[in-house]
C-alpha cells in the first residue's frame, strides 16, 4: 500500500514538462522529498494534539553520488511548546543552533536548552557530523566493470546499480524474558527518477517498483536493514520471508550518454507502529486464547493417538484370542466332542459285560464280608501281643544307651583331629629339630672353647705393657728427684695408665677362668653320650611312633565304620522305642474300629443288592445319552465352521486398526506436530520478537538529542547530488 501510494506520487507530479533545467532540477528536488516524506509520514504523524511537547525531527542528509556523507542538517519541531508555554528544556548536540521560525531565543548549557516559547512551538535548526544510524550506499558498473559515476558522464553502455542499506543503530531490548540486543527497526525507501531517452530496458529486482510514464521512468526501492538479523527467523517462516527481507537490491538497464539526477532516500524507526491500534503500542494478538486451543489440540491428538493404539492393541489381542479360541474349539470337537461321542456308544455297548461284572462284584462283597470278620478276631490277637512288646520295650534304660554313644562319638572325633596332617609334621619335626639342635651346639662349644687362646693371648700383651710402663714410670721419679722439672703431670698419667692395665689383666683372667668352666660344663651336658642327647632322641623317636599310630587309627575307612555304626545306633534306638510306643496305639486305634468294620460288611451287602437294581436302570439311560452325543457332535460341526468364521473377521479388522494406529501416528508426525512446532516455536517467537523490535523503534525518538520529558519522532531524507556533464 505504502510503495503504491509513493509511485502514485512520483506518476502525478512527474507528468508534466519543465522549461528550463534549474526549474527542472528544483521542481524534481521538491517533489520527491515532499512524495516520500507526505506518503511515508502518515503512519507517524499525530493527529490528535499531544498533551506534552513532542520532538519532531527531520534529518536532512546531502551525499556524494555514492551515498557517502557530506553534510547534515537537522530541523527540530518542539511541537506543543506553544500550548505548553513558559520555558522549555531541550537536549541538542547540534552545532551552529538557529531559530528558522520565530524570534524565541534559547539559553544553552553543554547540550542542554532552555527555549523561552512566547506561546508558540519552536522550529530550529543545526550542523552536526555524528555518525548517522542508517545509510545508502550506491555502487555503478559500466559493462562489468565497477566505476565512479562522475568518471563516465556521457559514456554508454550496459549499466548495473546496486543499492544497499546498512543499519548501525543497536538497542536492548526484553524479548520473551530475556535481554537482547536488536537492529533498530528503520524502514528506508529510495526514489531515482530515470530519463527515458538515456535509460532503457530497466529491470529491477524483488523489493521494488519501477513506473514508466513514457518519459521517465522512476525506481522506488523499499528496505528494513538489520530487521532480518533481529528477527532470527526459523524453520518454515525464514524459509518464506528470509529473502524478502532485503537489504539490497540491483537495477540494471542501458544507458546512452551517462547522467544522472538526484536520488532521495527516506528512513524512519516508528513506521512499524503502524501495526498497531494500541495507546500501549503493543500487537494486539492475545496468544493466551491461541495457547488454549493448542493445548487442547494437543490434548485432543494424544487421545486420539493412544486410543488408535489401544484400539489396535486390543483388537490385536481379540484376534490372538479368536486363534486360541478356533484352535480351542477344534481340538474339543475333535479330541472332546468325538471321543466323548465314541465312549458314550462304547458305553451303551458295554452294558451288558457292567451288569455281569456289577454281579462279580457282589459275590465278591460277599466274601469280603466274611473275610472281613475272620480279620476282627485275628487283629484282637495282634493287639494283646502287641502290647506284651511294648512293654518290654518300655523297660530299656535310654539315657545310659544315649551316654555310650554320645562318649564314642566325642572319641571319634578327637582322634581325627589328633590326626591333623599339618599338626603331625610339626610335632614330628620339632621333635627331630630338638635331638639335633643338640649336637649342633655341642659342637658350637667346642669352637668356642678354642677361642680362649685369642684371650690368653690378650693378656700376654698386657703384661709386656705393664712391665714397660713401669720401667717408664720408675725412670721418671728417678729424673724428678734428681731435680728435673714438670714431670709431675707426666707421672700422674703414667700411673693411672699402668693402674688400669692392671685392672684390665685381672678383669680378662676372671672372665677366662669363669668361660672355661661353663663351656666344660655344656660340653659334658650336650655330648652325645649325655642324658640329653639320649633323652631327646628317645623323645623323637617316641612321636614319630605314636603319629604313626593316630595316623592309623584316623584312617577315614576306619572313622567312617565308627561313625556310621555309632549313628545308626543312636538313630534306630529312640526309633525302635517310638516305633513299638506308635504300634501300641495303632493296635489300640485298630481294636476301637473292629465294630465298625463288622457293620461296615453288613452295609456292604446291602448296597450290593441296590446296585443290582441300579444296573437295570442305568441301561436305559445309556440310549438316551447316545442319542444325545449325537446331537452335539452335529451342533459342534456347526460352532466350529462359525468360529472360521469370525477368524477371517477379527483378521480383517486387526489389519484395518493397525492400519489406523500407524496412518495416525504418521498424520500427527508429518502434520500435528510439525504444526504445533511451527506455533510454538515460530509464530510465539516471532510475535515477542515483533514486540520487542518494535519497542526499540518507538525508543529511538532523536538523532540529535532530547530531553527525557519529550517524546519524539525521527525520520531521515538523504540526498545524492546529481551526476552531469559541466555547464
Amino acid at each position: 500500500m505504502k510503495i503504491a501510494l509513493i509511485c502514485q506520487f512520483f506518476t502525478l507530479r512527474f507528468g508534466m514538462e519543465e522549461t528550463t533545467m534549474m526549474r527542472r532540477n528544483n521542481m524534481v528536488r521538491r517533489l520527491v522529498v515532499g512524495t516520500l516524506v507526505a506518503a511515508m509520514s502518515l503512519s507517524i504523524m499525530p493527529t490528535t494534539a499531544q498533551a506534552k511537547v513532542s520532538k519532531q525531527e527531520s534529518v536532512y542528509v546531502m551525499a556524494n553520488p555514492d551515498g557517502s556523507t557530506k553534510s547534515i542538517t537537522v530541523s527540530d519541531q518542539l511541537q506543543g511548546a506553544g500550548e505548553a508555554g513558559g520555558s522549555i528544556k531541550d537536549v541538542s548536540k547540534l552545532s551552529d543552533i538557529k531559530n528558522v521560525k520565530g524570534d524565541e531565543t534559547f539559553d544553552q548549557s553543554g547540550q542542554n536548552l532552555t527555549w523561552n516559547t512566547n506561546g508558540a512551538d519552536i522550529y530550529y535548526q543545526g550542523k552536526t557530523e555524528e555518525q548517522l544510524p542508517v545509510s545508502v550506499k550506491f555502487k555503478f558498473e559500466l559493462d562489468g566493470k565497477e566505476v565512479k559515476p562522475e568518471d563516465i558522464v556521457g559514456q554508454s553502455g550496459k549499466m548495473k546499480i546496486t543499492i544497499s542499506y546498512e543499519n548501525n543503530s543497536k538497542k536492548n531490548v526484553t524479548i520473551a524474558g530475556k535481554s537482547e540486543t536488536v537492529n533498530t527497526p528503520f524502514l528506508m525507501a529510495t526514489g531515482m527518477i530515470f530519463d527515458s531517452e538515456k535509460f532503457t530496458d530497466l529491470v529491477l529486482d524483488d523489493g521494488g517498483k519501477i513506473i514508466d510514464d513514457g518519459s521517465k521512468s522512476i525506481v522506488i526501492v523499499l528496505g528494513m536493514p538489520g530487521l532480518k538479523e533481529s528477527l532470527n527467523l526459523t524453520g518454515k517462516i525464514k524459509e518464506k520471508l528470509d529473502d524478502k527481507l532485503k537489504n539490497e537490491f540491483t537495477l540494471t538497464c542501458n544507458v546512452k550518454d551517462f547522467e544522472m539526477k538526484n536520488t532521495f532516500t527516506f528512513a524512519s524507526a516508528n513506521l512499524l507502529n503502524m501495526i498497531t491500534d494500541n495507546e500501549d503500542g503493543k500487537i494486539d494478538i492475545d496468544l493466551s486464547k491461541i495457547d488454549d486451543k493448542v493445548d487442547d489440540l494437543d490434548d485432543a491428538i494424544d487421545k486420539l493417538d493412544d486410543g488408535s493404539k489401544k484400539l489396535s492393541d486390543g483388537v490385536k489381542e481379540l484376534d490372538k484370542g479368536v486363534d486360541t479360541l478356533a484352535s480351542s474349539i477344534k481340538k474339543y470337537a475333535s479330541e472332546g466332542v468325538k471321543k466323548l461321542t465314541a465312549g458314550i456308544r462304547e458305553l451303551g455297548a458295554n452294558a451288558p459285560k457292567l451288569k455281569k461284572g456289577v454281579g462279580k462284584y457282589i459275590d465278591g462283597a460277599d466274601k469280603l464280608a466274611k473275610g472281613t470278620k475272620d480279620y476282627v478276631k485275628g487283629s484282637g490277637q495282634l493287639t494283646s501281643g502287641i502290647k506284651t512288646l511294648t512293654s518290654a520295650i518300655g523297660s530299656l534304660d535310654l539315657t545310659k544307651i544315649t551316654s555310650i554313644v554320645s562318649g564314642i562319638e566325642k572319641f571319634a572325633e578327637g582322634i581325627a583331629a589328633a590326626a591333623d596332617k599339618d599338626k603331625m609334621e610339626q610335632l614330628t619335626k620339632g621333635a627331630t629339630a630338638v635331638s639335633d639342635g643338640i649336637g649342633t651346639v655341642n659342637k658350637g662349644l667346642s669352637d668356642l672353647e678354642s677361642s680362649f687362646s685369642n684371650n690368653e693371648t690378650a693378656i700376654k700383651g698386657l703384661e709386656t705393657a705393664l712391665a714397660a710402663n713401669e720401667k717408664v714410670l720408675e725412670g721418671l721419679k728417678t729424673a724428678k728427684a734428681a731435680g728435673t722439672p714438670n714431670l709431675d703431670q707426666a707421672i700422674a698419667t703414667l700411673e693411672q695408665t699402668t693402674a688400669g692395665e692392671k685392672q684390665a689383666i685381672e678383669g680378662l683372667k676372671t672372665v677366662t677362668d669363669a668361660q672355661k668352666s661353663g663351656i666344660g660344663k655344656l660340653e659334658k651336658a650336650t655330648a652325645s653320650s649325655s642324658d640329653l642327647a639320649s633323652g631327646a632322641k628317645t623323645i623323637a623317636t617316641t612321636i614319630s611312633t605314636l603319629v604313626t599310630g593316630i595316623s592309623t587309627m584316623a584312617d577315614p575307612t576306619t572313622i567312617a565304620t565308627i561313625q556310621t555304626a555309632i549313628s545308626s545306633l543312636s538313630q534306630k534306638l529312640p526309633a525302635l522305642v517310638m516305633g513299638v510306643k506308635m504300634l501300641g496305639e495303632g493296635a489300640d486305634k485298630l481294636s476301637a474300629n473292629d465294630k465298625k468294620l463288622t457293620k461296615g460288611c453288613t452295609d456292604l451287602i446291602s448296597g450290593g443288592k441296590t446296585m443290582r437294581s441300579s444296573v437295570d436302570k442305568l441301561g436305559n439311560g445309556m440310549k438316551q445319552l447316545s442319542d444325545g452325543a449325537g446331537k452335539l457332535d452335529s451342533s459342534t460341526d456347526q460352532v466350529v465352521d462359525g468360529v472360521g468364521k469370525l477368524k477371517d473377521g477379527t483378521g480383517k479388522l486387526f489389519g484395518g486398526a493397525k492400519k489406523l494406529s500407524d496412518g495416525f501416528s504418521e498424520f500427527r508426525k508429518k502434520a500435528i506436530d510439525k504444526l504445533l512446532d511451527f506455533y510454538n516455536n515460530d509464530i510465539k517467537n516471532l510475535v515477542d520478537r515483533v514486540q520487542g523490535i518494535m519497542d526499540a523503534g518507538r525508543e529511538y525518538k532523536s538523532f540529535s538529542g532530547i530531553d527525557n520529558g519529550m517524546d519524539g519522532e525521527v525520520k531521515f531524507i538523504i540526498e545524492t547530488e546529481a551526476v552531469k556533464a559541466d555547464d
